[in-house]
């Protein structure tokens, strides 16, 4: 075979062999646990594993509020989106098109975690002496939130969170932080942020119920049935050397994720009825 034919066929073989640049590229949107910087180095490994799996450029797409991220998923400005359970809820209950993949183990293998009412351990506050205390929550969609605060506050304390003066800080770790320096008396954190400032002087009042953690969610609208399929099993055969490269709490593992996974969440009440956040005193 002469050189001008094998170079037609190298032309050949390079223009129909699928090309990570070439495809339209797959929007990831992060849910916001820390700060930018944090989210986007813990998640951009997860990112480039997808890419070179499915030979698809993978963006990291950053939002800095819930609600904007589930306004830029009802408008078909994601393809893939990390969130907590309450958000994923908030979703479902907008579009259909929402489709969970994965759930990311936590350290001890479990699929599922906890949310904790945490307190200063050289404050006197306790479970029977909350109303009117100042309580510190993350976002309004936070699952250990509004709604989450609210669970533990009525099965452990016998109150209400309306009886409390609470107030939206941001991040678990704003609110951790908010704790330990007295600007609030008690806050609403995923477990592992009350394990991780423990040695600052944090303990634990209460737990809420076993919740679906956080996971991975695909638009099925727009990635369609099969790609989400092939997704959906890329993470579930990811090699264990792979993912514990990974940062933000998702390098453990994952487990397959249904939506009847996250009926323990419904049962803490309505997304769509959460207060907006009030201005502070």
């Amino acid at each position: 075979m002469t050189r001008p034919i094998l170079w037609l066929f190298a032309m050949l073989a390079a223009a129909l062999s699928p090309a990570v640049g070439a495809a339209e590229p797959i929007r990831f949107a992060p849910l916001p646990l820390e700060n930018r910087e944090a989210t986007v180095k813990a998640f951009n490994p997860l990112a480039k594993h997808l890419e070179r799996r499915l030979g698809q450029p993978v963006t990291l797409v950053y939002f800095d509020r819930y609600d904007d991220i589930l306004a830029a998923f009802e408008q078909d400005r994601i393809d893939l989106v990390f969130l907590g359970s309450l958000p994923y809820l908030k979703l479902r209950q907008r579009t259909d098109a929402v489709e969970p993949l994965a759930r990311f183990k936590e350290p001890d293998g479990r699929a599922a975690y906890r949310c904790a009412l945490i307190a200063f351990t050289d404050d006197p506050v306790r479970l029977a002496n909350l109303k009117g205390r100042r309580v510190g929550l993350t976002q309004p969609l936070s699952t250990c939130g509004y709604l989450g605060a609210n669970a533990m506050l009525r099965a452990r304390a016998g109150i209400r969170l309306e009886e409390t003066d609470y107030r939206y800080l941001g991040s678990h770790e704003k609110v951790a932080l908010a704790v330990v320096g007295g600007e609030v008396d008690v806050g609403s954190v995923k477990e592992e942020f009350a394990l991780k400032f423990a040695p600052l002087g944090l303990r634990v009042l209460a737990h809420s119920d076993w919740l679906p953690a956080t996971g991975l969610f695909a638009n099925r609208r727009v990635l369609g049935a099969e790609r989400v399929e092939t997704i959906r099993r890329v993470l579930l055969t990811t090699p264990s050397q792979v993912y514990q490269t990974w940062g933000g709490g998702i390098r453990h593992g994952m487990a397959d994720a249904r939506d009847a996974d996250f009926d323990a969440v419904r049962r803490f009440g309505d997304p769509e009825r959460v207060p907006a956040p009030r201005p502070l005193p």
